[in-house]
């Protein structure tokens, strides 16, 4: 397995592990008229102009052996306010690895690449945010990720309200084993 920068020729893969990945594991956690507006062409256009133009944002692939592309995850660096707990310096956007590849290490190498290049950045702390109830947030919690808040929207086109835990890592340098 390999970490690596994502590149234009990976939109395709990476659409299809994004709504693979939101249609299995938000299923019951939002609703299926949602998860079901995620057209791959679409999905993968919108990879295309990510990758096009960055802005700022780091997104990693994990690699099989034979060079399929098996999870990504998205970072950013910027402050990102949690509640009462204060800032942190950068946010991991997305985390998605392909079901058949899971419990294997690719989603632990993900986030760890990902702290190293927000570090190398000049990040020192790091929050994400998860669906409240999805089995992520032991993955998280083993990961050391301490949680530190809710935030809550709604979607008003589906009177549905989302609520999401916060798991922050308020050194960095400890989740990149730049410690």
């Amino acid at each position: 397995m390999k970490v690596r920068p994502a590149t234009a020729q990976d939109a395709a893969a990476l659409a299809r592990i994004q709504v693979n990945s939101y249609r299995t594991a938000y299923a019951g956690l939002m609703p299926a008229d949602y998860l079901a507006h995620f057209p791959l062409e679409e999905q993968e256009q919108d990879w295309r102009e990510l990758l096009a133009e960055p802005a700022g944002d780091i997104l990693l692939v994990a690699e099989t052996g034979s060079g399929e592309v098996a999870g990504y995850a998205l970072g950013r660096p910027c402050p990102v306010e949690v509640t009462d707990t204060g800032a942190y310096d950068a946010e991991l956007v997305a985390l998605h690895v392909r079901r058949a590849f899971q419990k294997q290490g690719l989603g632990r190498a993900l986030v760890r690449a990902m702290a190293k290049a927000l570090h190398g950045q000049g990040c020192a702390s790091l929050v994400l945010f998860v669906l409240t109830g999805n089995p992520a947030c032991t993955f998280y919690e083993r990961l050391g990720g301490q949680w530190v808040g809710e935030k809550r929207w709604k979607m008003d086109e589906l009177d549905f309200e989302v609520v999401e835990a916060a798991y922050a890592w308020p050194d960095i340098a400890i989740l990149s084993g730049d410690a």
